[in-house]
């Protein structure tokens, strides 16, 4: 863990103090401003950021109600967030928190307010919506009707503290001790293994590591969001369903942060899909928005290609003949396959680099 998440964490902890020791309709309005207050402290550009999208997020939802406006205000709001998105990964004088989550988050709720899928919600839920603390920094990337579902439903009790406790130290855990400590560790003596082997094989060898460091890492600290935040009485979606047991390519990318798997399907895959009539578009344009969303460079354009070529190849072989395939192999051919595709991607993608750059 870095020392930021290691402080956020710390402020989450406090923020679970705040729910028990407060009304209840007054708990998550403290955590709400405990989160603006910590997000500032260690990012001011993340902080003002992040309060002045807020405002004008709700203050659309509130002022719009008119359907014939709703589509070009939410246009051009949503390539105003996009863009400002990008201008702050190339504005490297600043340290940014979650920007990327938050942003994911506001075009959620205005695309599903002007679909009208949405209740218009009041200021004060949609602050408690976009400042809680355990999720901005590692996820998930939460939906606003579940969030206020899980609101009413909310249950301050021993057995969700503790349980949520036990969530919190397990994921812990994964991030501390297994990636950030034994996975580091044989990373580092493998690379002083293979340091005269050829340059491909020693990428494709970073790169398992990589899947697995990003999985134990990721994995981890979502898991520590989510026991946080049961710790306050809400239980948010899941972020991951064991990925490595996947079957597929395809059932991979269903268990594999799935709320940013879901939020590419939702509002990438399946408009582009409609505009088009052809879901190869739809499917490359919501891989290139997954890919971007981690960096803005070619590397990902081209991890993007690189996945939807793996998914539309396994979309071909699960229409082939079942005997192809012993059954008994199924069960294993299946992960190992999927485990082979992914780490290849960076000594792939590295490789077309290369070529251009020459």
């Amino acid at each position: 863990m870095t020392g930021a998440s290691s402080y956020l964490m710390l402020c989450s902890l406090l923020a679970v103090a705040f729910v028990w020791a407060m009304p209840r309709n007054q708990g998550l309005n403290a955590v709400a401003v405990l989160t603006l207050i910590s997000v500032s402290a260690l990012s001011p550009a993340s902080g003002l950021w992040l309060l002045c999208t807020t405002l004008i997020t709700v203050s659309i939802i509130r002022n719009y109600q008119a359907k014939k406006y709703r589509g070009v205000v939410v246009s051009f709001y949503s390539v105003i967030l996009v863009t400002l998105l990008f201008i702050s990964r190339e504005m490297n004088s600043f340290f940014w928190v979650g920007g990327a989550y938050f942003t994911l988050r506001h075009l959620h709720v205005m695309i599903d307010w002007w679909m009208g899928r949405l209740h218009t919600p009041t200021v004060g839920q949609y602050f408690q919506y976009s400042f809680f603390l355990p999720v901005l920094m590692a996820g998930p990337i939460h939906r606003l009707d579940n969030f206020q579902r899980q609101i009413r439903r909310q249950r301050i009790t021993i057995p969700n503290l503790f349980n949520g406790a036990e969530r919190a130290l397990f994921g812990l855990a994964q991030a501390v001790i297994i990636s950030g400590w034994g996975l580091r560790r044989l990373r580092n003596t493998s690379t002083q293994t293979i340091e005269n082997w050829p340059l491909f094989i020693q990428r494709w060898i970073e790169s398992s590591f990589d899947w697995l460091q990003m999985f134990f890492s990721f994995a981890g600290l979502t898991s520590l969001a989510l026991g946080l935040s049961l710790m306050m009485g809400l239980k948010l979606e899941e972020n991951f369903n064991r990925p490595w047991a996947a079957k597929n390519l395809i059932d991979f990318w269903s268990r594999w942060h799935m709320t940013l798997s879901n939020w590419c399907r939702d509002y990438v895959f399946y408009p582009m899909t409609a505009v088009t009539r052809l879901p190869i578009v739809g499917l490359l344009m919501a891989m290139l928005a997954m890919g971007l969303w981690h960096d803005n460079s070619a590397y990902y354009v081209l991890w993007a290609v690189w996945q939807s070529l793996g998914i539309y190849m396994t979309h071909v072989a699960v229409r082939l003949p079942n005997g192809l395939i012993p059954v008994q192999t199924r069960p294993f051919i299946g992960p190992l396959s999927v485990f082979l595709w992914l780490s290849l991607t960076k000594p792939m993608v590295l490789q077309f680099l290369d070529l251009f750059s020459s």
